[in-house]
Formats: C-alpha cells, sequence, structure tokens
C-alpha cells in the first residue's frame, strides 16, 4: 500500500508513468469500486441526490470504454490496465484535495455572471488544481498512448468533456464545477 502510495505521489509530480503502476485488474476493480463509492460519499455530504449512482457509474463505463478504445487504435490495448489504473487512482487523489472546496460549494449551482464572491474565490482557488489534474492526465496519456504531450492533452479534455455532458445529463442538480 505505501509503495502504491509513493507511486501515486511520482505520477502526479510528473516524476513516473503509467508503466510503473503494477498490472493487476484485481487493483483496477478495486480502484473503480473506491471511485464510485467516493462519487456516491461526495454527493451525499454535499446534498445531490438523484441518479448520483447511475451517472456515476456511466461516466466511469464512458471514460473506460473511451480509454480502452483509443489505446486500442493505437495498438496498445495491452496497456489498458495500468493506464485505467493510473488516471483513476489520480483522480481519486485530486478529489480528495478538491473536498475542501467541494463542502464549501455545496449543491447551490453557479449561475453565469452569479456567482457570489465565495464561490468565485473557491473557483479561483480551485483553477490550479483543475489544470494539475489536466496536465497529469495529459502525462499519463501520453506515456500510455506514445504520442506528444499536447496528444495527451486533447485526449484528456475529450474525456473529461464525455464525462460532463454524461454527468449533467443524469444529474441537472449537479454544482458546476
Amino acid at each position: 500500500m505505501i509503495y502504491l502510495l509513493q507511486l501515486l505521489r511520482d505520477i502526479i509530480q510528473l516524476r513516473r508513468g503509467p508503466q510503473d503502476m503494477p498490472y493487476s485488474p484485481q487493483l483496477l476493480v478495486a480502484v473503480c469500486v473506491a471511485s464510485l463509492s467516493l462519487q456516491l460519499g461526495i454527493a451525499y455530504m454535499i446534498g445531490i441526490t438523484g441518479n448520483t449512482l447511475v451517472a456515476g457509474a456511466l461516466g466511469l463505463s464512458i471514460n473506460l470504454g473511451l480509454i480502452y478504445l483509443v489505446l486500442t487504435l493505437r495498438g496498445f490495448s495491452n496497456r489498458f490496465v495500468q493506464a485505467a489504473t493510473t488516471l483513476l487512482c489520480c483522480t481519486i487523489v485530486f478529489s480528495i484535495i478538491t473536498l475542501p472546496i467541494m463542502f464549501l460549494v455545496g449543491s447551490q449551482p453557479i449561475v453565469a455572471g452569479q456567482a457570489t464572491p465565495l464561490q468565485a474565490l473557491l473557483g479561483l482557488i480551485s483553477l490550479p488544481i483543475v489544470i494539475w489534474k489536466l496536465v497529469v492526465d495529459a502525462h499519463v496519456l501520453r506515456n500510455s498512448l506514445a504520442i506528444p504531450f499536447l496528444g495527451g492533452l486533447a485526449v484528456a479534455i475529450l474525456l473529461i468533456i464525455a464525462e460532463y455532458a454524461v454527468g449533467a445529463t443524469l444529474n441537472p442538480q449537479a454544482p458546476a464545477s
């Protein structure tokens, strides 16, 4: 467990890549369960009701499916378990980092142009974290797909857009992030 935490720290600091993650389908399943559990826990704590489980499971399925599709198209389907495990572990870490911000924002939607001063401040505080996560995802995808960093960045952005679209469709009560 300590090795995995040290590995995640190094990946988040861009010192190592998904190739260093152990190949373990069981670990991938455990990380998927942990990710869904964290999403459900956060939604419950900040008062989001609705199709949270369905939205989380569908978002996870879409992300995993897209990762597998892109890896297969590049001829690297054998890297799926490590890439997916790494991306999900990093998502969990960044979700934990942003927990205080999520709790302060709560389930109140942010209307365009009408954010409260607290919501605006929290948005500014969360911006570097969002950018850091995007860079980490791009780093992981770059290594997994053997493409340049900008290609990894493009794939990471597409994954975020797909997950957001599904989440917004299934759970319109979710706060804007």
